[in-house]
Formats: C-alpha cells, structure tokens, sequence
C-alpha cells in the first residue's frame, strides 16, 4: 500500500532536516574547538544584528526565523556575556533597538571564518555548479513554501 511505497531517506524535508543537523552539530564542534562562548542559534541572531544594526526585537526575530520569546531568551544571555546592549529607541521607549558591543563585533569575526569553512566542508563532494545548483534550488523551495505560508495566513 501508500505507506510501504513512502521512502523518508528520498523525502525532501526530511533530506533537508538531517543535513541542517549535521552541519549545526559540526559547526558546534567547531565553535567549541576554538574556544568561543557561543551557540548556532546564537550566531544566527549576531549575524542579523550585524547585518541591521540599532535592529528592534521584533524585526530581528523575523529576521533570524525565530519567536520573539526564543530571541529574548537568546538576547539575555548575549547581553549577560556583553556581546549585545539593548537601547530604548528615544522615539518609542517601549521598543529597543539592539546592537552589538565590540565584544560581540569581537565574537562575529571569529565565527565568520568558522561558517565560511563549515560550508566548505559541507560541500567539499559538488562541484561548484553542483553547489550554485543545489543553493539556488533550495532558494526556490524556500520561496514556494513561503508564499504559500503567507497565501494560508501562516507568517
């Protein structure tokens, strides 16, 4: 029947899912390898930073694809390891706006080279018009799925 014929290891998602795990278990390893105080999920939220600098929680939550609970959280022990500063925003002084401290600027430029090299190695068997391919079809699920997400009211 249906559910013999289904294969997880031919399925996308899940193709997708398992490739994500690894290459965040490896990029753990090497941010722990090189004596930095940070996770992924860390690093994801110091790149948006840096990327908009003076950026409020919310826009950096839909930014780095995460909840605003997860960024908060995230954000507290940033600002705990002096890697971000929250600032009032002086035109609503309910909003902060986030930027990143010189030690944080510090951190980012050591993780830089960390992703450069686990993206590397990751891809270390395609060609580079396998690796263009492959990005640029992953851009297009992405894109599909999203659309579809805002059409549903999801996003």
């Amino acid at each position: 029947g249906l559910v013999k014929d289904f294969d997880i290891d031919k399925a996308l998602g899940y193709i997708v899912a398992k490739t994500n795990w690894y290459m965040k278990t490896y990029f753990t390893k090497m941010i722990r390898d090189n004596d930095l105080n940070v996770t992924p999920e860390q690093w994801a939220v110091l790149n948006a930073i840096n990327r908009h600098p003076r950026i409020s929680q919310t826009k950096l939550a839909r930014i780095s694809l995460k909840d605003k609970t997860t960024v908060t959280r995230i954000l507290d022990v940033l600002e705990r390891n002096g890697y971000v500063q929250r600032n009032k925003d002086e035109h609503d002084r309910r909003v902060y706006l986030i930027s990143l401290t010189e030690e944080g600027e510090n951190v980012l430029a050591q993780l830089i080279p960390i992703a450069d090299e686990t993206s590397r190695v990751s891809a270390k068997g395609l060609k580079e018009d396998e690796l263009h391919q492959l990005t640029q079809s992953l851009n297009t699920v992405c894109g599909t799925i999203e659309k579809l997400l805002i059409e549903m009211g999801g996003k």
